[in-house]
């Protein structure tokens, strides 16, 4: 595969999506919520922090944003903090479940049960959830980062493949979330050949970074938002590289793209 120019595609994925949103938003309002992104590798997350973070994830995981957005307040009214949440039993489960507002799924739900379970057991080991991440030294170096992963994946219910990754992100790890969209753009782009290889969507995220220097949360924020079905957060009342109908002839990477050159030789 040749190589790319990260730099070159970024800041024309980046300025096409700020050109769009401004039709909706006032162009230094959405500079300014794109640009909050930037600073969240270095945000300082209490105990309580992590757990939400934990929590919304898994209901976020296989859900559209917006259906989970709507619902943020009640879910974290149930679940407001893992000391809470450890104490919860099965009549209380079945009572979140027969809310009429509340997401109604069972295995979410018991995943932030058991979760609670371990998140408790874990601070009581270390003394602090922050504490057992440095333990891991996750971002000293790409291998610790990794192991830290696989212990993810097996200590917490509903983590999978995706969804750590998700939370890596969330806490400020230097990875993007190789979720269906992400993987979507850099399939078009060339830089994967699968959408289901989450590890190259991973480094090439890393790539993205380096290149620019900016923060991985930042550069996951600009792909995510590009090819979500709708980002009112950010000015759009569609996404940019969709499934289905992209905006092929606004984007500024279509040059870069394969999904593009191949759709005008069809």
């Amino acid at each position: 595969m040749p190589v790319k120019d990260y730099k070159d595609i970024f800041d024309k994925i980046e300025s096409t999506l700020i050109i769009v949103g401004s039709l909706n938003m006032p162009v230094d309002q959405l500079k300014g919520k794109l640009d909050s992104f930037k600073h969240l590798g270095t945000k300082t997350f209490s105990d309580a922090d992590y757990y939400w973070i934990l929590v919304s994830v898994i209901f976020y995981s296989g859900f559209r944003a917006a259906t989970v957005n709507e619902k943020l307040d009640l879910i974290r009214a149930y679940f407001p903090d893992y000391q809470t949440v450890a104490n919860y039993d099965g009549d209380k489960v079945n009572e979140i479940l027969a809310d009429p507002q509340m997401i109604k799924n069972r295995r979410k739900v018991e995943s932030c049960v058991n979760n609670a379970l371990m998140f408790n057991s874990i601070v009581g080991t270390y003394g602090s959830f922050q504490s057992y991440i440095d333990s891991f030294a996750p971002k000293t170096s790409f291998e610790n980062l990794m192991l830290f992963k696989e212990e993810l994946e097996l200590k917490f219910s509903g983590l999978g493949r995706i969804t750590t990754y998700h939370v890596l992100t969330d806490i400020g790890m230097p990875v993007v979330k190789p979720d269906r969209v992400v993987c979507r753009i850099f399939k078009r782009l060339g830089l994967i050949e699968s959408d289901q290889q989450f590890l190259k969507t991973v480094i090439h995220g890393r790539k993205f970074a380096q290149a620019t220097g900016y923060p991985i949360r930042y550069i996951d924020i600009v792909f995510a938002v590009y090819g979500q079905e709708e980002s009112k957060e950010f000015g759009l009342k569609s996404g940019i590289c969709l499934e289905e109908n992209p905006g092929c002839f606004f984007c500024g990477a279509k040059d870069n793209c394969n999904y593009y050159s191949q759709s005008i030789t069809a």
